[in-house]
């Protein structure tokens, strides 16, 4: 499998904070490992986190949703609300927080997912490269699609 890269980072100015989202060459292949009360998972520096915690009466993570979750040693946790999206405190100063999709999604629906990633990735990228500031960038219904700067 291709290693993950970044392909471009667009900061988005909203009426309360910048948030930043990275256009990556394919989507993570987030494989999990069980730590304690954590599952975790990384590839090519960005990660993914879930912890246990059993559904309290109608509260269910994800709503009740039920997925697979892929383990490394090849077994699959099955997900029907116990297992809940979070942030281990130790990786707290580690990572940064951002927003991850491919061209293909945004070009169909513009809607970043949440990510993890270690800042030392983002800042390599930045050091070569300018981030854009369009939100719309990838959408080809909007009227700034493929626009760097707007």
């Amino acid at each position: 499998m291709e290693q993950l890269k970044i392909i471009d980072i667009i900061d988005h100015r909203n009426k309360y904070k910048t948030q930043r989202y990275a256009v990556l060459n394919r989507a993570p292949n987030f494989i999990y490992e069980q730590k304690g009360h954590w599952l975790i998972a990384e590839d090519s520096g960005f990660f993914d986190f879930f912890h246990y915690a059993s559904p309290l009466g109608r509260f269910y993570a994800f709503g009740g949703r039920k997925f697979k979750i892929q383990m490394k040693d090849g077994s699959i946790k099955k997900a029907y609300g116990q297992w809940w999206d979070g942030f281990p405190e130790d990786y707290h100063e580690l990572l940064e927080d951002i927003g991850y999709e491919i061209p293909e999604n945004l070009a169909k629906c513009n809607v970043f997912k949440g990510v993890y990633v270690d800042p030392e990735i983002i800042k390599s990228w930045l050091s070569r490269n300018e981030q854009s500031n369009n939100y719309h960038k990838y959408d080809k219904r909007h009227q700034d699609y493929g626009k760097h700067k707007i």
